[in-house]
This record gives C-alpha cells, sequence and structure tokens, in this order.
C-alpha cells in the first residue's frame, strides 16, 4: 500500500496530500482550524462569488479571512465570466491566499443558472478561457475544482485536466459523480481512473470518502496524487491523520468514540463563538450540529436544545445532556 506523499501545487509543497474540500457554508475560518488540527495538509474555504468581489461586497470578503494557523490555504471563487474570474483572482491574491482554486464542479441550480460551477463543463471554450484568464492574473498556482460531467455515463474529466495542463492550471480535483447526482450514490472509480491517465499535473479524488477504506479505493489507482474530503471529516477531523496512519502501517483503527466527537464540538464552538461573537457563532454552528451529535443517545432531542443555544451557557446544559444520557447507555451495556 502507497504511503502517504507530500504533495507539491506550483510553488507551493504541503505537508500530505490529503486536503478538506470547499463546501458552501460549511468551511468556514473554524472548522477550517480544525481539519489542520486534524491533519489535513490543505484547506479549502467556502466557494466566493467573483462578481460580488469585483463588485466590493464586504460580506463576501469575509468569507475568505485567513488566519496564519490555516495556512497554507487555497480560495475558491465561482463565476460564469473570465473577466470577473481574473478580477477576483487579484484580490483573493492581494488578500493573502496561497492558492486560487476555480469552482466548475458546484451541481446547486442557482449556481448552474448564472452559468457558473458544474455548468462550465457544457462550455469547454468559456472553461478553457476563464482558467487560462485566471492562472495568468495571478502569480500564485491556480487549481480547479470539477465533475467527471454533468449526466451519468458522461467523462469530460480527462479532456478537461488536459486543458487545464495547457491553460496553466497546477492541479485538479475530481469529484467522481456526475452534477446530476449531487452528492449521493456510488463514486465512479473508473471515471476517475480514466482522469488520472496520462494527465500532466496532479489529480486528486473526491467524492464519498469518508473513511480509510473509501480512501484506499481511490488511492490504490496509478496516478491519484491525493485525497479530497468533503463531509466526511465534518466533526470527524481526526480521519486525516487516521487515513495517513493507515497508509503508513496497514493498519484499520476503529472509529472515534463519541467523546472525541464531543471533544471537537466543544472545540469548533469556542472557535465559532470567538470568530463570530457568541451568540452568531451558536446560530451558524446549528447548519453542522447534526454532525456531532449523530448516533448519541437522545440525539433529536440534543439537536432541538442546541437549535435554542445562543450563548455558552446554554451549550453547557446541552453538553450535560449528551454526557448523561451517553454515561447511562455506558452504564447499560
Amino acid at each position: 500500500m502507497s504511503k502517504i506523499q507530500k504533495l507539491k501545487i506550483g510553488n507551493i509543497e504541503l505537508n500530505n496530500n490529503l486536503l478538506l474540500a470547499p463546501m458552501a457554508g460549511i468551511s468556514d475560518l473554524p472548522m477550517r482550524l480544525l481539519s489542520k488540527e486534524g491533519g489535513a495538509g490543505l484547506v479549502y474555504t467556502e466557494m466566493v462569488s467573483a462578481r460580488a468581489l469585483v463588485y466590493g461586497d464586504e460580506k463576501t470578503k469575509k468569507l475568505f479571512k485567513i488566519h496564519k494557523n490555516e495556512r497554507p490555504v487555497a480560495v475558491q471563487i465561482f463565476g460564469g465570466d473570465a473577466y470577473s474570474m481574473g478580477e477576483a483572482a487579484k484580490i483573493i491574491r492581494d488578500s493573502g491566499a496561497d492558492i486560487i482554486d476555480i469552482n466548475m464542479g458546484c451541481p446547486v441550480r442557482k449556481i448552474a443558472k448564472a452559468g457558473a460551477g458544474a455548468k462550465l463543463l457544457a462550455n469547454e471554450a468559456l472553461t478553457a478561457d476563464i482558467m487560462e484568464t485566471v492562472a495568468k492574473s495571478v502569480n500564485i498556482p491556480v487549481t480547479i475544482k470539477i465533475r467527471i460531467g454533468l449526466l451519468p455515463g458522461q467523462n469530460v474529466a480527462p479532456e478537461i485536466i488536459k486543458i487545464a495542463y495547457e491553460t496553466g492550471i497546477k492541479m485538479a480535483a475530481v469529484h467522481a459523480r456526475p452534477a446530476s447526482q449531487g452528492h449521493s450514490g456510488e463514486a465512479d472509480i473508473e471515471a476517475f481512473a480514466a482522469a488520472c491517465d496520462g494527465a500532466k499535473i496532479p489529480v486528486v479524488a473526491n467524492g464519498g470518502i469518508i473513511d480509510e477504506l473509501s480512501a484506499e479505493k481511490f488511492y490504490k489507482i496509478p496516478g491519484c496524487s491525493g485525497l479530497m474530503i468533503g463531509k466526511g471529516a465534518v466533526g470527524n477531523y481526526s480521519l486525516f491523520k487516521r487515513i495517513e496512519s493507515y497508509f503508513g502501517n496497514g493498519i484499520l483503527l476503529d472509529a472515534p468514540p463519541w467523546r472525541e466527537k464531543i471533544d471537537w464540538f466543544k472545540k469548533h464552538a469556542e472557535l465559532a463563538a470567538r470568530y463570530y461573537g457568541e451568540e452568531k457563532g451558536y446560530i451558524l454552528l446549528r447548519k453542522v450540529s447534526h454532525y456531532y451529535v449523530k448516533d448519541l443517545p437522545n440525539a433529536a432531542k440534543v439537536r432541538n436544545m442546541f437549535n435554542k443555544v445562543t450563548k455558552t451557557a446554554d451549550f453547557e446544559e446541552v453538553l450535560k445532556c449528551i454526557y448523561d444520557n451517553a454515561f447511562n447507555k455506558d452504564a447499560e451495556s
């Protein structure tokens, strides 16, 4: 079994080739810091609208506020025209980002209607124009994140990766599902293998990686340069270190105990409250709280309690409920 390797993206060398995926509304600064602590070699921000950046939207700029402890960090942009993408890339470069990523894989209808995200895969000329414009606009590495196609049976990834190399892109992350499939169903391992075959830039796997064994399916493919993990890492940040350990010694560790997940939950709450302010931090944390409490005793009750939390004192009551129920279950078993 191949060991985890260092990955070089342009002039940026990572400690490993395990990446936190960009996730809209999820991969904010607190989560990126937790993923770094859990062993990610590179973290991506949630996607940022190029047009909003060019128009000077302050709320959009806050999406990629960078902390020294998360470096190196990649900022992902989306848009449907080359000019705004190039101008947005300059703004992001000037903010101190290490890498810029072009979103060509988002399946959300609102993004597709704007001619962005996965919709770009249907327009090879525009895709090439955007990649070349962004790559030439900045002096930092530019990467892309794509789908294998829009519909089942399609695989445009090999051709897009070829064009990416020719236009100056330094790495491609391939979500091995068509856009129409969203985030459900099995990843198409054969389509990903075809994307890797003959590629002249690093190709990183994405889609359905939730543990060591699902990671191994991709990593054993010749030409796979690394792994990009999305929702499988949320609340489970040590997954990066566990994958690295598994590929190093072949030993499959037990899933983390519930206490570890709650420890991550507490760290996330502390970071969110510090970064956003107490009330806003807890409100924003509601979007991902279910990842932390899933499979716990009385999970529905805990979720309902947390959805009313606006201050740390309230959160302490939620934690008490979690520990009381969990310890009671431990005592019964």
